[in-house]
């Protein structure tokens, strides 16, 4: 019989369980938290592949435009995706942008 305990979760599980946890240090509740893996996944989904981390904030903003145009999404909901993505990118990836944003040069 082998340990299964030793075998390391793939990189997609990884990557959500650490999303997971800068959900819980945002205080986001659990019931919201799932919404928000789902909003994370949907924009992954449309990437076509293009690694997220390289994506531009122009590439970001069209996600959020095509989105915006789509209608399925109330005010709220919108705002959601939005606050999803940005601990996706400023807690979780902690791109540079995000940190510029927060402590701009003088």
């Amino acid at each position: 019989m082998s340990d299964t305990s030793s075998i390391a979760p793939d990189p997609v599980s990884r990557f959500f369980d650490n999303y997971l946890k800068c959900l819980i240090n945002a205080s986001i509740p659990e019931k919201q938290g799932r919404w928000y893996v789902k909003r994370v996944e949907a924009f992954i989904k449309t990437q076509n592949g293009h690694k997220i981390k390289g994506l531009s904030g122009s590439d970001i903003d069209r996600y959020f435009e095509m989105i915006g145009r789509q209608n399925h999404l109330a005010g709220w909901q919108f705002h959601q995706c939005i606050d999803a993505i940005r601990i996706l990118y400023c807690d979780l990836l902690k791109i540079q942008a995000c940190q510029d944003a927060i402590n701009p040069a003088p």
